[in-house]
């Protein structure tokens, strides 16, 4: 049992009692576990997923990052999101150690036992890099998901001489179907898992993972096809701002903005009565941010350079810590 494998350094009540929930539920009678999808690009639902193509997926990731038994994983996501349970079962599936960090910003902190696989949003790993780069490194195993990775992060991965890899996944492909490693100036794409391939319709990633009966799930992420196998991830199609029939990609804008912002941000638009839109930046927090258009135009077209600038004490999030847009332009709204 995987009970007798785990470690609790969270002595929060709760913390415990949600893992444990969890764990007896994958041990009971029923064939399905219910979780709810991430709700950062709509309405979250509660959704059911099968063990069996759970146990699937978990071999996939075991055997893409070469983790055997008696490795020692390190839980640091909420158990109530699909990451935090697919922790939980790859240490059942790879026969883990298994111990139950904090929910924390900068999670390694906590640790001093050898750890050899860790999951994390890019603010954990980001963190982890500014003040536990060492801890960071000794670690064989670490994947990074739930959110874009800034090319700050990318440029810091690379001189703190981290191996981690980012994650390409959605709740209904039962966690990432594709990996890339950060940093690496050679290969910057995304490598399927084995079994899985890739189509595009309209630049929009279609994914096939016949194991789990998943045939043509069209996705509204953009991307460069590099072969069936790999892609290069441009941004989300529903996200595409139209100022004056120019079609901008925030995601692509936001990659530029983050070597000059130090802060969370988005870019967003709102109406325009000549383009239609027009791009805005929205900060998380009070630190008056001074962009200098001139060298943003080095880099942007002029439709893309931020037109105002807004303030906000806090970002909306999902659960696994990810910016929901969405909610977060609707506070920009109410203030």
């Amino acid at each position: 049992m995987i009970s007798e494998r785990i470690t609790f350094i969270d002595t929060i009540p709760e913390r415990k009692s949600e893992v444990q929930n969890f764990i007896a539920e994958w041990y009971s009678t029923s064939d399905v576990i219910h979780t709810k999808t991430s709700g950062s690009t709509g309405e979250a639902k509660i959704i059911s997923l099968e063990k069996s193509k759970m146990i699937i997926s978990a071999k996939k990731t075991l055997l893409f990052l070469g983790l055997k038994k008696g490795d020692t994983a390190l839980l640091c996501l909420p158990v109530s999101t699909i990451a935090g349970k697919m922790m939980i079962v790859r240490a059942i599936v790879g026969e883990l150690n298994l111990l139950i960090g904090p929910i924390d910003s900068n999670p390694l902190k906590h640790i001093d036992a050898k750890i050899d696989f860790v999951a994390m949003v890019p603010l954990q790993f980001q963190n982890c890099i500014e003040n536990n780069s060492n801890k960071l490194k000794a670690i064989k195993a670490i994947i990074v998901g739930g959110g874009p990775i800034s090319s700050k992060l990318e440029k810091q991965t690379i001189s703190s001489n981290v191996k981690a890899f980012q994650t390409y996944g959605m709740t209904e492909t039962i966690s990432h179907v594709a990996l890339r490693e950060i940093g690496n100036k050679v290969d910057s794409l995304y490598h399927a898992l084995d079994g899985i391939t890739f189509n595009e319709k309209n630049e929009q990633l279609i994914i096939h993972y016949p194991e789990i009966g998943i045939v043509d799930l069209q996705t509204t992420d953009l991307v460069k096809l590099s072969s069936s196998k790999s892609f290069e991830w441009i941004g989300r199609a529903d996200y595409i701002i139209n100022v004056g029939g120019i079609k901008l990609n925030p995601e692509e804008i936001e990659a530029v903005l983050s070597e000059y912002i130090a802060d969370p941000f988005i870019i967003s638009s709102i109406k325009d009565d000549k383009l239609g839109e027009k791009i805005i930046l929205i900060i998380e927090g009070d630190k008056v941010v001074n962009i200098d258009e001139t060298v943003l135009l080095e880099k942007l077209t002029k439709f893309a350079i931020p037109k105002s600038i807004y303030y906000l004490p806090a970002f909306s999030r999902t659960l696994s810590g990810k910016i929901n847009r969405i909610e977060t332009l609707k506070l920009l709204h109410t203030n």
